[in-house]
């Protein structure tokens, strides 16, 4: 069910290194991953129609099923972000997050938002832009609804997760070389059952 996904996303997510300067407690990095777990089932199940999506008239944006979608969306985030507590609060340092600088060489702005680093495209509305610039649960999930959308096109475009990968990077071709380590990452955490992960999980709790 809904609820042993979370845990599986969950469950992953805390086993990735925290980023550099991270330094919170063990509960505070549970609350907040379980929070992007939480926006990750919600954008993986709205594109594949699954769950409290699966009605009648949505028509479903993602090809394969929700857990490689799930997948990718931790190995997107970590790989743009490391899921940094302060690039999810929106506190980018002034070199991270697409720094925009003035003619001082001063960081004015920062282009990319929440820890999927959207940049303001036609894919996401004014609105969800400006909201995206915290760790609460409704940000989240609107960003990672937009890295959805992203990875979509790609997908379409490429039908491969490298592909889809190579085009949310922004590169035109489905199958660009940087991507690479990304998609080794992806390989190995879905051969993770979430039966294992899910056991290992409430060893812990």
């Amino acid at each position: 069910g809904r609820s042993s996904f979370i845990a599986y996303i969950t469950t992953i997510l805390l086993g990735l290194q925290p980023a550099y300067g991270d330094n919170e407690t063990w509960q505070e990095r549970s609350e907040r991953m379980t929070i992007v777990a939480h926006a990750i089932d919600d954008a993986s199940s709205k594109a594949t129609c699954s769950d409290k999506y699966d009605v009648k008239d949505c028509v479903p944006t993602w090809p394969q099923d929700k857990r490689s979608l799930a997948i990718l969306l931790i190995t997107k985030g970590y790989w743009e972000s490391k899921f940094a507590k302060n690039v999810h609060e929106g506190k980018c340092r002034p070199y991270e997050c697409d720094a925009v600088k003035n003619a001082k060489g001063q960081t004015v702005s920062h282009r990319a938002r929440s820890p999927w680093q959207i940049q303001r495209t036609g894919l996401v509305t004014k609105e969800g832009y400006t909201n995206m610039v915290s760790s609460s649960l409704e940000s989240t999930t609107i960003s990672a609804n937009v890295a959805v959308r992203h990875l979509s096109i790609g997908m379409r475009k490429c039908n491969t997760i490298l592909g889809a990968m190579s085009v949310y990077g922004g590169v035109q071709s489905c199958s660009w070389k940087g991507v690479k380590p990304r998609e080794a990452f992806y390989k190995d955490l879905i051969k993770k059952s979430p039966e294992e992960l899910v056991a290992a999980y409430r060893d812990w709790e």
